[in-house]
């Protein structure tokens, strides 16, 4: 029978960093990803519902992008995410700095 994903052992769940450790290995990676792209949307969505005026769309989605920036730093230090996640959270930093100064 094939096996889908590598069973924990003790040492994979004893601590919450463990854990992650297990999760990030068994995912190839891309569990934090993707749990970064979920987080980005929630902010946008509950940041945009916030605002008002026809800049809201350029500031939700800068303050969305400098949350995951500040979570993928975290998460790449902590070493569960590639750099170039990392990079990209910054790229998204930058497109949205730029789209509110086109706005004023």
């Amino acid at each position: 029978m094939a096996e889908w994903y590598a069973y924990p052992n003790s040492t994979d769940t004893e601590r919450l960093y463990e854990f992650f450790g297990y999760v990030s290995r068994t995912t190839e990676g891309l569990f934090f990803p993707v749990m970064l792209v979920v987080i980005w949307f929630v902010a946008f969505i509950g940041s945009y519902s916030l605002n008002s005026g026809r800049p809201a769309a350029a500031k939700s989605f800068t303050f969305a992008s400098f949350i995951i920036a500040i979570m993928s730093i975290m998460t790449s230090i902590l070493g569960f995410l590639s750099p170039k996640f990392m990079y990209l959270s910054f790229i998204l930093v930058a497109i949205g700095v730029v789209w509110i100064k086109l706005e004023d």
